[in-house]
């Protein structure tokens, strides 16, 4: 990361900072999405391509516009750093919109942060009539080939064998050829309704493999609204300005049964569409300086009883291993972040912090690992408190979390207990995610938080982790001032 560049007077510093902060969000709308990283779809669709289905890759380089709606010129980004916060990166939601990136990566840029990191989307369980017009999703319902239904197309390329199940991805990512392992199955397609690629996925064998000895392949379909790669547009300007950035890997749905546990059914098909997406990655950004490795985008708890868990872990070490043999040595690293419930009533003990965080660093598989619990502190399931004030009442916006009570009576362990543990853990370097919004209760539903709570946040994590990241930039940081409060304050 570039060095700060001599601050200027504190009026001049404000004002520089609103411009950076809100005069390049002007570039376009926020953009929504879940807390998991859910993308949400370009309402922009590309003209229908007459080109055959494998084809030129989608478009992954910017267009020759320079100058943003909101001002600022996109081969002259400002570089300036404004402000030096303790929290030094950030995860954000990606969007094929260049002046709405430009705008994050300058912001998060400007108060400090060197390292970016984004949500994979989830690998989910679908049917034929997904794919087919008056489907739910309408993002899938115009999957065609050449004219061609495309799941009558996919069927056709199994060589007389069967797709025993379908599973959609949308994501505001696009896959070129490096994705697609076995042309005479997989491919890629551009309609008016986006940018499709699919993939014949053998139902046994190495995840590498083509050919289903059985004939019996799962089909999996991509979809992105744009031809412009989102990704590809976070990387390259996060290089410009001497940024990391971490992609989110795809995650599995959840379990019906059990919500937070992913359903590791199909772990086979996920294994398959993983090392795909990585390899798409490898060749994309294999020796670009601003890819430093990937985000585990499927989040688990601290745990007492692993075999509830053991989904999860399961998932960890199947993705893991398939970064070590997709990406290059210097980009394998995976950020963790895992979340914890230290309250008295029905979270779990602190001697259990320890064993749970040991547990999963050992899902490393060779990797480097970074482990990043989430502090807790905006969900309410971990107490923002220090040993003074265990006698004092818990904040307005908690009551609806633990009750009119005491944070010492209310909470095992504070955020500094949390991370404290976690430092004793072998083999992964230690960061802390630290939530930037409030709790849902009395005080409203997930709101941004305040500049004195993430102060007392960084205080209590600081001393035992190497590095802090926040979630997330678009809302809780960006849209609600929050970004500007550190600006103004330097």
């Amino acid at each position: 990361m570039a060095s700060p560049v001599p601050r200027p007077s504190p009026v001049a510093a404000v004002l520089a900072a609103l411009a950076v902060l809100v005069g390049l969000a002007a570039c376009g709308p926020p953009h929504a999405g879940s807390p998991a990283g859910g993308p949400a779809a370009s309402s922009a669709a590309p003209a229908p391509s007459t080109a055959p289905s494998t084809g030129a890759s989608p478009s992954t380089s910017p267009s020759a516009a320079p100058v943003c709606p909101g001002g600022g010129r996109l081969d002259r980004p400002d570089r300036a750093v404004r402000a030096s916060s303790a929290v030094t990166g950030w995860f954000v939601l990606t969007t094929p919109d260049r002046c709405a990136t430009r705008a994050k990566v300058q912001g998060a840029y400007a108060i400090g942060a060197d390292t970016l990191v984004t949500f994979g989307a989830e690998l989910t369980p679908a049917s034929p009539a997904d794919l087919r017009p008056g489907a739910d999703d309408e993002r899938f319902a115009g999957f065609a080939v050449d004219g061609e239904d495309g799941y009558d197309h996919a069927v056709a390329r199994t060589g007389g064998g069967t797709v025993r199940h379908v599973y959609t991805y949308a994501a505001k990512a696009t896959f070129d050829d490096a994705a697609i392992f076995c042309p005479g199955r997989d491919g890629r397609t551009t309609t008016a309704h986006g940018t499709f690629t699919w993939w014949l996925l053998p139902v046994e064998g190495g995840y590498s493999d083509c050919d289903s000895p059985s004939r019996t392949y799962d089909l999996v379909v991509a979809h992105a609204a744009s031809a412009t790669d989102a990704d590809s547009l976070l990387v390259a300007d996060a290089e410009r300005f001497g940024m990391s950035v971490f992609l989110g890997l795809p995650k599995p749905a959840p379990d019906p049964e059990a919500p937070y546990v992913a359903d590791d059914s199909y772990t086979q098909t996920l294994g398959g569409f993983t090392a795909r997406v990585l390899a798409g990655w490898n060749a994309r950004y294999g020796t670009r300086d601003a890819f430093a490795g990937v985000y585990q985008s499927l989040e688990t708890a601290v745990f007492t009883d692993e075999a509830s868990w053991a989904p999860n872990l399961r998932v960890y070490e199947l993705q893991h291993r398939i970064v070590g043999f997709r990406l290059p040595r210097d980009k394998q690293r995976v950020v963790v972040s895992p979340y914890a419930d230290l309250r008295r009533d029905g979270g779990v003990r602190v001697a259990a912090v320890r064993p749970a965080l040991q547990r999963i660093a050992d899902t490393a598989a060779g990797l480097r690992m970074v482990l990043a619990p989430q502090d807790g502190g905006g969900t309410g399931r971990v107490g923002v408190f220090g040993p003074e004030d265990r006698d004092q009442p818990v904040r307005a916006d908690l009551r609806g979390i633990v009750g009119g009570t005491t944070y010492g009576d209310a909470y095992a362990g504070s955020t500094a207990t949390l991370y404290a543990e976690a430092a004793k853990v072998r083999g992964a370097t230690v960061w802390a995610n630290v939530e930037v919004f409030r709790p849902p209760g009395q005080v409203g539903d997930r709101a941004p938080s305040d500049l004195a709570t993430l102060d007392r946040q960084v205080a209590l994590a600081r001393p035992h982790v190497e590095k802090l990241i926040g979630y997330r930039w678009d809302d809780y940081l960006d849209a609600s001032g929050l970004a500007e409060a550190i600006a103004a304050r330097g």
